[in-house]
Protein backbone atom coordinates (compact mmCIF):
# COMPACT_ATOMS: atom_id res chain seq x y z
CA UNK A 1 0.00 0.00 0.00
CA UNK A 2 1.36 3.29 -1.09
CA UNK A 3 2.19 6.30 0.74
CA UNK A 4 -0.33 8.56 -1.46
CA UNK A 5 -3.12 6.67 0.42
CA UNK A 6 -2.23 8.57 3.68
CA UNK A 7 -2.19 11.84 1.75
CA UNK A 8 0.25 13.72 0.16
CA UNK A 9 1.76 16.57 2.34
CA UNK A 10 4.50 19.22 1.88
CA UNK A 11 6.04 17.60 -1.61
CA UNK A 12 9.42 18.78 -2.49
CA UNK A 13 9.27 20.39 -6.32
CA UNK A 14 12.56 19.04 -6.76
CA UNK A 15 12.71 20.40 -10.29
CA UNK A 16 13.36 23.87 -8.65
CA UNK A 17 15.42 23.06 -5.85
CA UNK A 18 18.93 25.07 -6.09
CA UNK A 19 22.19 23.66 -4.10
CA UNK A 20 23.97 25.69 -1.56
CA UNK A 21 26.86 27.22 -2.32
CA UNK A 22 30.27 24.97 -2.76
CA UNK A 23 32.06 24.90 0.18
CA UNK A 24 35.38 22.74 1.23
CA UNK A 25 38.44 23.41 3.66
CA UNK A 26 41.25 24.89 1.76
CA UNK A 27 43.81 24.25 4.63
CA UNK A 28 44.20 22.72 8.10
CA UNK A 29 42.13 26.04 9.22
CA UNK A 30 40.48 27.41 6.15
CA UNK A 31 37.42 27.25 3.97
CA UNK A 32 36.76 28.22 0.78
CA UNK A 33 33.37 29.37 -0.15
CA UNK A 34 32.39 29.44 -3.84
CA UNK A 35 32.19 30.44 -7.15
CA UNK A 36 28.18 29.76 -7.43
CA UNK A 37 24.91 31.31 -6.71
CA UNK A 38 22.07 30.35 -4.95
CA UNK A 39 19.33 31.81 -3.60
CA UNK A 40 19.15 32.09 0.77
CA UNK A 41 16.06 34.23 2.47
CA UNK A 42 14.54 35.72 -0.50
CA UNK A 43 18.15 37.35 -1.65
CA UNK A 44 19.69 36.14 -5.26
CA UNK A 45 23.43 35.89 -4.07
CA UNK A 46 26.46 35.23 -6.53
CA UNK A 47 30.07 34.53 -6.09
CA UNK A 48 32.14 34.85 -9.11
CA UNK A 49 35.33 33.32 -7.53
CA UNK A 50 35.95 31.43 -4.62
CA UNK A 51 36.55 33.54 -1.05
CA UNK A 52 39.35 32.10 1.28
CA UNK A 53 38.35 32.69 5.19
CA UNK A 54 40.55 31.59 7.73
CA UNK A 55 38.74 30.12 11.03
CA UNK A 56 40.08 30.72 14.36
CA UNK A 57 40.29 27.80 16.14
CA UNK A 58 38.39 27.52 19.68
CA UNK A 59 40.44 28.22 22.56
CA UNK A 60 40.97 25.58 25.53
CA UNK A 61 39.65 25.88 28.85
CA UNK A 62 42.11 25.33 31.59
CA UNK A 63 40.13 24.16 34.56
CA UNK A 64 41.93 24.01 37.46
CA UNK A 65 41.12 23.09 41.55
CA UNK A 66 37.58 21.80 40.92
CA UNK A 67 36.64 20.37 44.00
CA UNK A 68 35.08 17.90 44.87
CA UNK A 69 33.68 16.51 48.81
CA UNK A 70 34.07 12.59 47.39
CA UNK A 71 34.22 10.28 44.31
CA UNK A 72 31.78 7.44 43.58
CA UNK A 73 33.65 3.76 43.09
CA UNK A 74 33.60 3.94 39.57
CA UNK A 75 30.90 1.77 38.19
CA UNK A 76 32.65 -0.22 35.10
CA UNK A 77 28.77 -1.60 34.43
CA UNK A 78 26.84 1.62 34.34
CA UNK A 79 26.04 3.67 31.60
CA UNK A 80 28.36 5.81 30.03
CA UNK A 81 27.67 9.09 31.42
CA UNK A 82 26.47 7.46 34.92
CA UNK A 83 30.36 5.80 36.02
CA UNK A 84 31.68 8.42 38.41
CA UNK A 85 31.29 11.76 39.16
CA UNK A 86 30.72 14.61 36.50
CA UNK A 87 33.74 17.44 35.53
CA UNK A 88 31.59 20.11 36.19
CA UNK A 89 32.33 22.22 33.97
CA UNK A 90 31.42 19.62 30.85
CA UNK A 91 28.57 18.63 32.54
CA UNK A 92 24.51 19.12 30.19
CA UNK A 93 21.17 17.80 30.97
CA UNK A 94 21.59 14.82 33.32
CA UNK A 95 24.72 13.79 31.10
CA UNK A 96 28.21 15.14 30.41
CA UNK A 97 29.06 16.86 27.21
CA UNK A 98 31.43 14.30 25.20
CA UNK A 99 34.53 14.22 23.77
CA UNK A 100 35.41 18.08 24.67
CA UNK A 101 37.95 16.74 27.18
CA UNK A 102 41.80 17.35 26.25
CA UNK A 103 43.50 13.56 26.27
CA UNK A 104 45.98 13.72 29.20
CA UNK A 105 44.64 17.02 30.76
CA UNK A 106 43.04 15.52 33.81
CA UNK A 107 45.05 15.77 37.69
CA UNK A 108 43.41 14.64 40.64
CA UNK A 109 44.78 15.79 43.23
CA UNK A 110 44.26 15.59 47.29
CA UNK A 111 44.43 19.54 47.96
CA UNK A 112 44.85 22.54 45.57
CA UNK A 113 47.46 24.44 43.85
CA UNK A 114 50.80 21.91 42.95
CA UNK A 115 50.47 18.41 45.06
CA UNK A 116 51.30 15.28 44.47
CA UNK A 117 48.46 13.78 42.16
CA UNK A 118 46.69 10.14 42.82
CA UNK A 119 47.61 7.78 39.97
CA UNK A 120 44.84 6.74 37.28
CA UNK A 121 44.49 3.09 36.57
CA UNK A 122 45.20 2.54 40.34
CA UNK A 123 43.32 5.23 42.11
CA UNK A 124 41.13 6.06 40.39
CA UNK A 125 39.20 5.33 36.94
CA UNK A 126 38.59 7.81 34.00
CA UNK A 127 36.07 8.40 30.74
CA UNK A 128 37.76 11.02 29.10
CA UNK A 129 34.60 10.57 26.32
CA UNK A 130 32.16 10.96 28.56
CA UNK A 131 33.62 13.19 31.18
CA UNK A 132 33.52 11.10 34.65
CA UNK A 133 35.78 9.75 36.64
CA UNK A 134 35.67 7.45 40.35
CA UNK A 135 37.79 6.27 42.85
CA UNK A 136 39.37 2.30 42.74
CA UNK A 137 38.32 0.22 45.76
CA UNK A 138 41.44 -0.44 47.38
CA UNK A 139 43.25 2.50 45.75
CA UNK A 140 44.84 5.42 47.43
CA UNK A 141 41.39 7.47 47.27
CA UNK A 142 39.04 7.01 50.46
CA UNK A 143 35.29 7.23 50.24
CA UNK A 144 35.06 10.15 52.00
CA UNK A 145 38.38 12.11 50.41
CA UNK A 146 37.98 15.59 49.09
CA UNK A 147 39.52 15.80 45.70
CA UNK A 148 41.06 18.96 43.89
CA UNK A 149 40.91 18.31 39.84
CA UNK A 150 42.73 19.86 36.77
CA UNK A 151 41.57 19.22 33.22
CA UNK A 152 41.49 21.18 29.95
CA UNK A 153 38.29 21.15 27.58
CA UNK A 154 37.65 22.63 24.23
CA UNK A 155 34.00 23.73 24.12
CA UNK A 156 32.13 23.80 20.92
CA UNK A 157 31.53 26.73 18.55
CA UNK A 158 29.69 27.49 15.52
CA UNK A 159 30.73 30.11 12.90
CA UNK A 160 28.51 31.31 10.39
CA UNK A 161 30.24 32.00 6.42
CA UNK A 162 28.13 35.37 5.67
CA UNK A 163 27.57 37.35 2.81
CA UNK A 164 26.82 41.13 3.50
CA UNK A 165 24.69 43.65 2.05
CA UNK A 166 27.52 44.60 -0.60
CA UNK A 167 27.83 41.20 -1.41
CA UNK A 168 30.95 40.99 0.76
CA UNK A 169 31.62 37.82 2.82
CA UNK A 170 33.48 37.29 5.84
CA UNK A 171 33.42 34.48 9.01
CA UNK A 172 31.30 35.36 12.14
CA UNK A 173 32.42 33.51 14.81
CA UNK A 174 29.58 32.16 17.51
CA UNK A 175 30.15 31.82 21.19
CA UNK A 176 31.82 29.03 22.71
CA UNK A 177 29.79 26.86 24.82
CA UNK A 178 28.93 22.96 25.93
CA UNK A 179 25.51 23.10 25.36
CA UNK A 180 22.70 25.57 24.38
CA UNK A 181 25.45 25.84 20.81
CA UNK A 182 23.76 28.22 18.69
CA UNK A 183 25.02 29.99 15.43
CA UNK A 184 25.63 33.75 15.86
CA UNK A 185 23.64 36.64 15.55
CA UNK A 186 24.08 38.38 12.43
CA UNK A 187 23.62 42.09 11.86
CA UNK A 188 20.91 43.28 9.74
CA UNK A 189 21.64 43.02 5.72
CA UNK A 190 23.38 39.97 6.43
CA UNK A 191 22.77 35.95 4.98
CA UNK A 192 24.90 33.10 6.28
CA UNK A 193 25.75 30.83 3.37
CA UNK A 194 27.12 27.72 5.74
CA UNK A 195 28.05 27.25 9.30
CA UNK A 196 31.33 25.37 10.61
CA UNK A 197 30.96 23.17 13.53
CA UNK A 198 33.62 23.41 15.67
CA UNK A 199 33.60 20.04 18.40
CA UNK A 200 36.14 19.34 21.22
CA UNK A 201 40.04 19.50 20.34
CA UNK A 202 40.25 19.33 16.58
CA UNK A 203 44.07 18.61 14.92
CA UNK A 204 41.98 20.88 11.67
CA UNK A 205 39.21 21.19 9.84
CA UNK A 206 37.44 18.10 7.58
CA UNK A 207 34.06 17.98 5.78
CA UNK A 208 32.62 16.78 8.72
CA UNK A 209 32.96 20.37 10.18
CA UNK A 210 31.11 21.62 6.79
CA UNK A 211 27.69 22.57 7.13
CA UNK A 212 26.52 24.52 3.31
CA UNK A 213 23.24 26.23 3.65
CA UNK A 214 20.55 25.06 0.74
CA UNK A 215 18.01 27.09 -0.04
CA UNK A 216 14.84 25.92 1.19
CA UNK A 217 12.73 23.55 -1.22
CA UNK A 218 9.41 24.93 -2.98
CA UNK A 219 6.85 23.05 -0.98
CA UNK A 220 2.98 22.54 -2.03
CA UNK A 221 0.29 20.71 -0.45
CA UNK A 222 -1.08 18.16 -3.08
CA UNK A 223 -4.43 16.16 -1.62
CA UNK A 224 -6.00 16.27 1.68
CA UNK A 225 -4.69 17.09 4.94
CA UNK A 226 -3.68 13.90 6.14
CA UNK A 227 -6.24 14.27 9.68
CA UNK A 228 -9.34 14.11 6.89
CA UNK A 229 -8.93 11.04 6.41
CA UNK A 230 -7.19 9.04 9.00
CA UNK A 231 -8.50 11.06 12.08
CA UNK A 232 -11.52 12.00 10.70
CA UNK A 233 -13.48 11.51 14.10
CA UNK A 234 -10.54 13.95 15.96
CA UNK A 235 -10.87 16.77 13.27
CA UNK A 236 -14.90 16.75 13.03
CA UNK A 237 -14.70 17.55 16.92
CA UNK A 238 -11.97 20.06 16.45
CA UNK A 239 -13.93 21.88 13.57
CA UNK A 240 -17.92 21.77 15.50
CA UNK A 241 -15.99 23.25 18.75
CA UNK A 242 -16.54 20.16 20.39
CA UNK A 243 -14.41 18.74 23.97
CA UNK A 244 -11.38 16.57 22.08
CA UNK A 245 -8.85 14.97 24.98
CA UNK A 246 -5.83 14.11 23.78
CA UNK A 247 -3.37 11.63 25.39
CA UNK A 248 0.56 12.15 24.76
CA UNK A 249 2.17 8.56 25.41
CA UNK A 250 5.73 7.95 25.70
CA UNK A 251 9.14 8.07 27.50
CA UNK A 252 11.60 10.86 28.97
CA UNK A 253 10.80 12.92 25.59
CA UNK A 254 7.15 13.33 25.95
CA UNK A 255 7.85 13.61 30.17
CA UNK A 256 9.84 16.88 28.80
CA UNK A 257 13.90 15.76 28.46
CA UNK A 258 15.55 18.19 27.23
CA UNK A 259 13.27 21.47 28.61
CA UNK A 260 12.53 20.43 32.49
CA UNK A 261 9.66 22.10 33.66
CA UNK A 262 9.20 24.51 30.99
CA UNK A 263 5.96 22.47 30.26
CA UNK A 264 4.34 25.15 27.47
CA UNK A 265 8.05 23.88 26.11
CA UNK A 266 7.16 20.42 26.44
CA UNK A 267 6.43 19.15 22.27
CA UNK A 268 2.62 18.06 23.32
CA UNK A 269 1.77 20.95 24.87
CA UNK A 270 3.41 23.76 21.69
CA UNK A 271 1.35 20.42 19.76
CA UNK A 272 -1.89 21.99 21.89
CA UNK A 273 -0.81 25.73 21.40
CA UNK A 274 -1.34 25.22 17.91
CA UNK A 275 -4.16 23.50 17.27
CA UNK A 276 -6.07 26.28 19.66
CA UNK A 277 -4.96 28.55 17.02
CA UNK A 278 -6.52 26.74 14.28
CA UNK A 279 -9.17 25.46 15.86
CA UNK A 280 -9.86 28.21 18.55
CA UNK A 281 -13.59 26.99 19.03
CA UNK A 282 -12.28 23.84 20.20
CA UNK A 283 -12.04 22.47 24.00
CA UNK A 284 -9.03 20.53 23.68
CA UNK A 285 -7.09 18.57 26.90
CA UNK A 286 -3.86 17.73 26.47
CA UNK A 287 -2.73 14.67 29.04
CA UNK A 288 0.20 13.42 29.44
CA UNK A 289 1.51 9.38 29.91
CA UNK A 290 5.17 9.29 30.11
CA UNK A 291 7.93 6.78 31.64
CA UNK A 292 11.04 8.50 31.60
CA UNK A 293 14.14 5.36 30.61
CA UNK A 294 11.72 3.11 29.60
CA UNK A 295 10.02 1.93 26.21
CA UNK A 296 6.48 0.95 24.93
CA UNK A 297 6.98 -2.86 26.35
CA UNK A 298 7.08 -2.17 29.59
CA UNK A 299 4.40 0.50 30.13
CA UNK A 300 2.04 -2.42 28.42
CA UNK A 301 3.67 -4.81 30.71
CA UNK A 302 3.07 -2.85 34.21
CA UNK A 303 0.23 -4.42 36.50
CA UNK A 304 -2.77 -2.23 37.56
CA UNK A 305 -2.25 0.48 40.13
CA UNK A 306 1.69 0.63 39.25
CA UNK A 307 3.18 3.71 38.91
CA UNK A 308 2.69 3.77 35.08
CA UNK A 309 -0.67 2.26 34.65
CA UNK A 310 -1.28 1.84 30.83
CA UNK A 311 -4.67 1.43 31.22
CA UNK A 312 -5.31 4.54 34.15
CA UNK A 313 -3.11 6.40 32.11
CA UNK A 314 -3.81 5.94 28.75
CA UNK A 315 -7.28 3.94 28.09
CA UNK A 316 -9.31 5.49 31.38
CA UNK A 317 -9.54 8.71 30.17
CA UNK A 318 -11.17 7.68 27.01
CA UNK A 319 -8.97 10.09 24.52
CA UNK A 320 -10.01 10.66 21.31
CA UNK A 321 -6.41 11.05 19.97
CA UNK A 322 -3.40 9.01 21.16
CA UNK A 323 0.08 10.70 19.83
CA UNK A 324 2.61 7.83 20.43
CA UNK A 325 6.59 8.73 20.98
CA UNK A 326 9.10 6.07 22.06
CA UNK A 327 12.47 6.94 21.11
CA UNK A 328 13.30 4.05 23.35
CA UNK A 329 11.77 1.76 21.33
CA UNK A 330 14.21 2.22 19.00
CA UNK A 331 16.10 -0.99 19.73
CA UNK A 332 12.81 -2.85 18.31
CA UNK A 333 13.67 -4.72 14.43
CA UNK A 334 11.05 -3.91 11.69
CA UNK A 335 9.38 -6.99 12.26
CA UNK A 336 9.33 -6.35 16.12
CA UNK A 337 7.67 -3.07 15.11
CA UNK A 338 4.55 -4.72 13.00
CA UNK A 339 4.06 -7.48 16.31
CA UNK A 340 4.03 -5.06 19.07
CA UNK A 341 2.68 -1.64 17.61
CA UNK A 342 -0.47 -4.01 16.22
CA UNK A 343 -0.80 -4.86 19.53
CA UNK A 344 -1.32 -1.31 20.90
CA UNK A 345 -3.13 -0.92 18.11
CA UNK A 346 -5.85 -2.96 19.41
CA UNK A 347 -6.10 -1.83 22.63
CA UNK A 348 -6.64 1.61 21.52
CA UNK A 349 -9.08 0.87 19.12
CA UNK A 350 -11.23 -0.80 21.79
CA UNK A 351 -11.90 2.55 23.18
CA UNK A 352 -12.27 4.18 19.76
CA UNK A 353 -9.06 6.41 20.20
CA UNK A 354 -7.27 7.61 16.75
CA UNK A 355 -3.71 7.35 17.02
CA UNK A 356 -1.02 9.65 15.61
CA UNK A 357 2.40 7.48 15.90
CA UNK A 358 5.77 9.76 15.90
CA UNK A 359 8.69 8.82 14.04
CA UNK A 360 11.14 10.17 16.45
CA UNK A 361 14.06 12.64 16.51
CA UNK A 362 17.58 11.62 15.80
CA UNK A 363 19.63 10.00 18.48
CA UNK A 364 24.07 10.30 18.88
CA UNK A 365 25.45 9.30 15.52
CA UNK A 366 27.52 6.70 17.04
CA UNK A 367 24.19 5.16 18.75
CA UNK A 368 22.25 4.84 15.20
CA UNK A 369 25.81 3.08 13.66
CA UNK A 370 26.59 6.32 12.30
CA UNK A 371 29.82 8.37 11.65
CA UNK A 372 28.27 11.97 10.62
CA UNK A 373 25.46 13.61 11.33
CA UNK A 374 25.31 14.34 7.33
CA UNK A 375 22.60 11.90 6.13
CA UNK A 376 19.11 12.28 4.74
CA UNK A 377 17.29 8.96 5.82
CA UNK A 378 17.09 7.62 8.98
CA UNK A 379 18.83 4.41 9.39
CA UNK A 380 17.34 2.79 12.28
CA UNK A 381 14.84 -0.31 11.16
CA UNK A 382 12.62 1.06 14.22
CA UNK A 383 11.62 3.99 11.76
CA UNK A 384 11.42 2.01 9.02
CA UNK A 385 9.17 -0.58 10.59
CA UNK A 386 7.01 2.52 11.79
CA UNK A 387 6.41 3.73 8.55
CA UNK A 388 5.65 0.55 7.05
CA UNK A 389 3.24 -0.08 10.17
CA UNK A 390 1.44 3.02 9.38
CA UNK A 391 0.99 2.54 5.58
CA UNK A 392 -0.20 -1.01 6.32
CA UNK A 393 -2.66 -0.06 9.21
CA UNK A 394 -3.72 3.64 7.86
CA UNK A 395 -2.44 5.09 10.94
CA UNK A 396 -1.12 8.84 10.93
CA UNK A 397 2.34 9.41 11.24
CA UNK A 398 3.89 12.69 12.25
CA UNK A 399 7.73 11.78 10.69
CA UNK A 400 9.90 14.22 13.05
CA UNK A 401 12.85 12.08 11.91
CA UNK A 402 12.40 13.20 9.01
CA UNK A 403 13.07 17.13 10.07
CA UNK A 404 15.93 16.37 12.04
CA UNK A 405 17.54 14.05 9.32
CA UNK A 406 16.96 17.81 6.88
CA UNK A 407 18.55 20.18 9.60
CA UNK A 408 21.89 19.41 8.28
CA UNK A 409 20.88 20.44 4.69
CA UNK A 410 19.96 23.83 6.51
CA UNK A 411 22.99 24.42 8.49
CA UNK A 412 22.37 22.69 12.07
CA UNK A 413 24.65 20.09 13.12
CA UNK A 414 22.00 18.09 15.04
CA UNK A 415 23.18 16.93 18.06
CA UNK A 416 23.32 20.81 19.28
CA UNK A 417 19.69 20.48 19.48
CA UNK A 418 20.27 17.53 22.25
CA UNK A 419 20.68 19.00 25.29
CA UNK A 420 22.14 16.07 27.35
CA UNK A 421 24.27 15.40 24.16
CA UNK A 422 22.34 12.35 23.94
CA UNK A 423 18.56 11.82 23.32
CA UNK A 424 16.84 14.88 24.64
CA UNK A 425 15.64 17.44 22.44
CA UNK A 426 15.86 20.91 23.57
CA UNK A 427 12.77 23.35 22.57
CA UNK A 428 14.03 23.79 18.96
CA UNK A 429 14.00 19.95 18.76
CA UNK A 430 10.63 19.98 20.68
CA UNK A 431 9.18 22.49 18.15
CA UNK A 432 9.90 20.23 15.38
CA UNK A 433 7.79 17.42 17.05
CA UNK A 434 5.11 20.04 17.41
CA UNK A 435 5.16 21.08 13.89
CA UNK A 436 5.35 17.40 12.47
CA UNK A 437 2.04 17.32 14.27
CA UNK A 438 0.52 19.67 13.45
CA UNK A 439 0.94 19.43 10.01
CA UNK A 440 -0.99 16.53 9.92
CA UNK A 441 -4.15 18.84 10.31
CA UNK A 442 -5.72 21.30 7.77
CA UNK A 443 -5.86 24.76 8.24
CA UNK A 444 -9.25 25.66 9.82
CA UNK A 445 -11.56 26.75 6.74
Amino acid sequence: MGWEVLGLILLEMAAEQEAALPLRTAGPWSVAVGPGETTLQGRRIRLPQAVILEVPPVEPVRVRDEFHAALPQFNEKAGSWMRGAHFRQLEAEECTATGLMVPGSVRVKPAAGESTPFVEGQDYRLDEMWANFGRIEGGALAADQPVYVDYDYVPCRIDSVVVGPTDEVKLVSGRPATVGILPPELAPGEVAVANLWLAGPLAQLTDENLFPIEPEPVRRREGPAVAETLLPRTLAKLRAGDKVTIVAWGDSVTAGGGVGQQVECWYQHRFAALLRQRFPQADITMLTAAWPGYNSRAYLDQPPGSAYDFERDVLAPRPDLVTIEFVNDAYLSEEQVQTQYAEILERLAGIGAEVILIAPHLVRPDWMGMATMKFDEDPRPYVKGLKRFAAAHRVALADVSQRWCRLWRQGIPYLTLEANWINHPDARGHELFAQALIDLFPEQR
